[in-house]
């Protein structure tokens, strides 16, 4: 199988490599830094496989994914994470996905996912799974309302008053994912900064 492996920090490229190459069954035709060089050089080397990180600079895992998934729709996409986001397992599920893995995973369970994939097989981690049960399970029973759980608890507390590090610290996560959720909250409800969205969320009865 021809394999794409695409993550922004060379030191996780390598280790995928490393990994994957114990497999006489994968070839590996090429890397990608990013998701936009990642959809280029899918529609370059047409791979049967491309393992993606999630969270890149620029692009996300799950847009690139949706573009190859138009653009090449043979090729197999397995998103990698190093955390557990219910409303990012849906979104990559939607945008179809054939696998979604932790990146603690061993070089066995990589090459498995993609003999899988090719299958036309899903594999998703364990952990992940409950995860996108629970979203679904909360999308079903929420309120008519264009954001997440998650999202709705970070709009919650900024609606409060909280810092990014402060909701961060609240809710087990990182800054960055904060700061990444938040981007998402503007976009949905088509905001330019946290007060237009706390505006718009008030006025939407998204938060008291």
């Amino acid at each position: 199988m021809r394999v794409l492996i695409v993550d922004d920090h060379p030191v996780t490229r390598d280790g995928l490599r490393s990994a994957l190459s114990t497999s006489d069954e994968v070839e590996i035709v090429g890397e990608a830094k990013s998701g936009e060089e990642a959809i280029e050089r899918v529609k370059e080397l047409t791979p049967d496989v491309v393992f993606m990180d999630v969270r890149m600079p620029g692009m996300s895992g799950i847009q690139a994914t949706k573009d190859i998934h138009s653009a090449k729709p043979d090729t197999k996409v397995i998103l990698f994470t190093v955390e557990e986001s219910r409303a990012a397992i849906a979104d990559a599920i939607r945008a179809g996905v054939s696998g979604y893995l932790l990146k603690d995973v061993g070089a066995g369970e990589l090459i498995q996912a993609a003999k899988l994939a090719l299958e036309g097989k899903a594999v998703i981690h364990p952990t992940l799974t409950r995860a996108f049960i629970e979203e679904v399970q909360y999308v079903e029973h929420r309120p008519d309302t264009p954001l997440s759980r998650r999202e709705s608890q970070i709009l919650q507390k900024v609606a409060y008053g909280a810092t990014t590090k402060e909701v961060a610290h609240d809710l087990g996560i990182s800054p960055h994912t904060v700061k990444t959720h938040l981007e998402r909250i503007f976009e949905k409800l088509g905001a330019n900064d946290r007060a237009q969205a706390v505006a718009i969320a008030l006025r939407k009865k998204l938060v008291d």
